[in-house]
């Protein structure tokens, strides 16, 4: 046999090794319990519709209530009746809309904070439902708050970063101008 024969003989084999062994399925990948993804639960499902009022109350007296009127626009109806801030107003909106349910869970309402709850939520939609939400104290494991819908026993818990950024609003309403204060 010749040397080049040789040669290409020994190549020939070695790229066939390789693609033998890259094609090798790793041990294991194909018995490994696949877990099912969790569907993600919003606490408005989209047949209640876009958001028409929001309202926010506080145990400590604070509210804000921010409305759409006639016109479609958002307007501020507490702590003062004003113009919103139109962007802030539909962030809240679609903050409403994106309340993700982390978990349902069998806690009574007296041990997550819902008997006296910190903050009220009530939310009217294009749907015509009007749905009001007790919201207690923060988890112990900090992803979310437990809250309670009314007509319901299910203690839930929804996420943090949407609640925290609903919360803001009672602190800082969505004012187009800041009212003036009267400061001597």
């Amino acid at each position: 046999m010749k040397r080049s024969t040789s040669i290409v003989l020994v190549v020939f084999l070695v790229l066939v090794g390789l693609m033998l062994y890259l094609n090798q399925k790793e041990p294991g990948t194909e018995e490994a319990a696949i877990t099912p993804a969790v569907p993600i639960e919003f606490l408005f499902s989209d047949s209640d519709g876009l958001p028409t009022s929001i309202d926010i109350k506080s145990k400590t007296g604070e509210q804000t209530v921010l409305a759409r009127n006639e016109a479609g626009v958002w307007v501020l109806k507490k702590p003062i009746e004003t113009e919103a801030d139109q962007a802030s107003a539909e962030a809240a909106a679609s903050q409403i809309t994106s309340l993700r349910i982390e978990s349902r869970l069998d806690v009574a309402p007296e041990a997550a904070g819902l008997v006296q709850a910190p903050y009220m939520l009530t939310v009217e939609t294009t749907s015509g439902t009007t749905m009001t939400v007790r919201i207690g104290d923060l988890a112990p494991t900090g992803v979310g708050y437990y809250a309670l819908i009314s007509g319901s026993d299910e203690t839930l818990i929804i996420s943090r970063t949407g609640l925290d950024a609903l919360l803001t609003l009672l602190e800082s309403p969505p004012y187009i101008n800041e009212p003036a204060t009267n400061t001597p």
